[in-house]
């Protein structure tokens, strides 16, 4: 089983916080860092960027602290107790900072355990270990779908911010401009690092963003193709139309007929 020690969502502290543990704890420590800090590496203090994970193994130097107006993270002291370490099995690695693409899932799955460890639930002790599981093979598959040139770029943390505000707001009138301005780089080489560091081009994920969501509405909903094109950003219906069928191989109204036949021959109305 694996036992929570302690754990704290969303701690907050203000300027001048440091914490130094020369000789580590006799536990696992997980970090879910949201600000800019500062984290002794090798024997160095090394600067850190937002949305970072950081393991720390038994018993190791423990050193890190705050550089902005407050510090902020997710943490969680834990082991295993009557079972070999499962993080044997997995590919985290130890004592280094990893920039996540989906931290807030993480974070959420602290809170819950937070929530566990401050009650009196009857399974308290299960409910933990359950989600300190789906913790860490979430981690570890967020680690597997990483780019391997994101370890080596400072750039992929606010990169990847930006991907997942295309994805979660694809009705916006994203340009190349704007996206770059975002990222304070130029256009020319935020397109190069964008293409370099998810094998895509940044219109080009606009354009999946907008099929994709297009996709739930017409999966989902009755509503008019019209009325769906202009909710996933298009200005034009028929570009909508041409640029779906171009991706998917079938108009919208095609999809739509499609989809809800195969449900209803999985689901057939009694």
């Amino acid at each position: 089983m694996i036992t929570v020690t302690n754990c704290g969502h969303d701690s907050r502290h203000k300027t001048n916080f440091c914490m130094l543990r020369k000789s580590g704890v006799p536990n696992y420590i997980l970090l879910l860092v949201k600000t800019e800090a500062l984290f002794e590496l090798d024997g160095a203090m090394t600067a850190t960027n937002p949305n970072m994970a950081i393991l720390f193994d038994r018993n190791t130097c423990t050193h890190y602290e705050g550089v902005a107006d407050f510090y902020n993270d997710d943490w969680i002291h834990f082991d295993f107790m009557g079972e070999p370490s499962l993080l044997k099995s997995l590919n985290i690695p130890f004592n280094r900072p990893i920039y996540l693409p989906q931290m807030n899932s993480l974070s959420n799955y602290v809170r819950l355990l937070v929530q566990e460890n401050h009650s009196d639930s009857l399974h308290r002790e299960q409910v933990q270990d359950s989600l300190m599981r789906i913790l860490l093979y979430s981690l570890d598959s967020q680690i597997a779908l990483l780019p391997a040139n994101s370890k080596s770029s400072r750039y992929y943390p606010i990169m990847n911010q930006l991907r997942m505000n295309i994805h979660n707001t694809p009705h916006k009138s994203w340009t190349v401009d704007m996206m770059a301005d975002s990222v304070h780089i130029s256009p020319s080489y935020f397109q190069h690092l964008y293409k370099e560091l998810f094998s895509i081009s940044c219109m080009q994920e606009v354009i999946l963003a907008r099929i994709e969501r297009a996709k739930f509405y017409l999966s989902t909903t009755d509503m008019p193709v019209k009325t769906l094109s202009d909710l996933c950003g298009y200005e034009n219906e028929l570009h909508f139309i041409r640029q779906f069928k171009k991706k998917e191989g079938l108009t919208p109204t095609q999809y739509r007929h499609l989809f809800k036949a195969a449900l209803e021959e999985r689901f057939p109305y009694p």
